[in-house]
């Protein structure tokens, strides 16, 4: 299933989307607190969306290579890591000062008011962090930006 198709069938997920990115438009509404539940079903849509945009995620990073450093490098973009990360995403009580965080691994989401379309582009902002290498070597938290920004997130 397509990923804005799952969106729209998801009962009580209200989202729509921008014309040329991955990521949601966002509504300037808060929502409803962030739930276990409302984690577990954004967690659906941004897997497919992952796998769905990976030669458009895939060449944003290698635009910025090309962009920015020396188009010699070896680019590498793991999209199952983030497919990875995003199944390890859970609910965090711990801070309200920003909807979400991420080392790689796991992503942690405030449990705050939060409009579907932040849930999803928060935890699929954070499943871009940390799958981009140049040599072997991670890129810096402001080119992952660049590179998101460039993919449609208003970051």
């Amino acid at each position: 299933m397509k990923y804005k198709k799952l969106a729209k069938s998801l009962k009580g997920f209200n989202i729509s989307w921008k014309n040329n990115g991955i990521f949601p438009k966002y509504k300037n509404i808060s929502g409803p607190l962030v739930s276990k539940k409302r984690i577990n079903r954004a967690k659906k849509i941004v897997k497919l969306i992952l796998k769905e945009e990976e030669v458009k995620i895939i060449n944003a990073f290698k635009m910025l290579v090309k962009k920015k450093y020396d188009s010699k490098k070896t680019v590498n973009v793991d999209i199952e890591s983030a497919i990875e990360c995003v199944n390890n995403t859970v609910l965090s009580k711990e801070s309200d000062d920003i909807y979400g965080e991420s080392d790689g691994e796991k992503i942690w989401i405030s449990e705050v008011k939060m409009s579907d379309e932040y849930l999803v582009g928060t935890i699929l902002h954070e499943s871009l962090h940390h799958i981009c290498t140049l040599d072997g070597k991670d890129i810096c938290e402001k080119d992952e930006h660049y590179v998101m920004n460039y993919l449609g997130d208003d970051c």
